[in-house]
């Protein structure tokens, strides 16, 4: 009986993961762009590209590691290499596509994208957290809670209201926002990067924010 050909293990498939940076770029916590995007690499994060100047950085990987592992490396990471101290939150695709799906109100955010508010929270925000940011008092503002994001629609623009940051205060910086704009072209950069021959995630553009 001929012997067995080893079995030769699949390669990984690439998952295409986007971490958000909260809070920087606007104040005293700067981050370039591509200072993150070299963070990444060494990091060994798969073709790293941002989007905008606001700490959106999407990347993908065979490692096998998960979200938090990835969020703590890169908070880590930051930390050292850039001596800026920040939180960061870390998606899948399915998760950030889930979490657009799930929206309910997308009449609003199909309409007016910049003025809908997608925000995202970590573990240490509990439910009750998230029910309190639901009866916080609004004028014509409309605050709502699903299972994996809090979604806002400021029919006058997100600057001209108050009311979001009360409504977030308790959660601190265990919560980071991006507009439905922002967001769906975060999505399609995952969904290009889950492609098996993708091209670099970011053009010449985008890569010099």
């Amino acid at each position: 009986m001929p012997p067995r050909t080893p079995a030769i293990a699949a390669a990984p498939e690439p998952t295409a993961r986007l971490a958000l940076l909260r809070g920087v770029n606007v104040g005293g916590k700067q981050v370039a762009m591509a200072d993150l995007r070299t963070v990444a690499a060494k990091l060994g994060f798969d073709q790293p590209g941002t989007l905008i100047n606001s700490g959106n950085l999407v990347y993908r990987t065979t490692t096998g590691t998960t979200p938090a592992a990835d969020a703590q490396r890169l908070h880590e990471a930051i930390a050292r290499e850039l001596g800026v101290t920040c939180t960061v939150f870390v998606r899948t695709r399915a998760e950030l596509a889930s979490i657009l799906q799930e929206c309910p109100l997308r009449e609003e955010a199909m309409a007016h994208p910049s003025r809908l508010l997608v925000t995202v929270w970590d573990a240490q925000v509990t439910a009750a957290m998230r029910e309190a940011f639901t009866q916080e008092p609004v004028t014509v503002e409309r605050f709502v809670a699903g299972p994996q994001a809090l979604y806002c629609w400021f029919p006058d623009g997100i600057s001209a209201s108050t009311a979001y940051e009360k409504a977030t205060r308790r959660m601190g910086d265990h919560i980071t926002a991006r507009n439905w704009s922002t967001m769906s072209k975060l999505l399609a950069r995952l969904e290009l990067l889950e492609q098996p021959s993708s091209p670099a995630a970011t053009t010449p553009t985008e890569r010099r924010a």
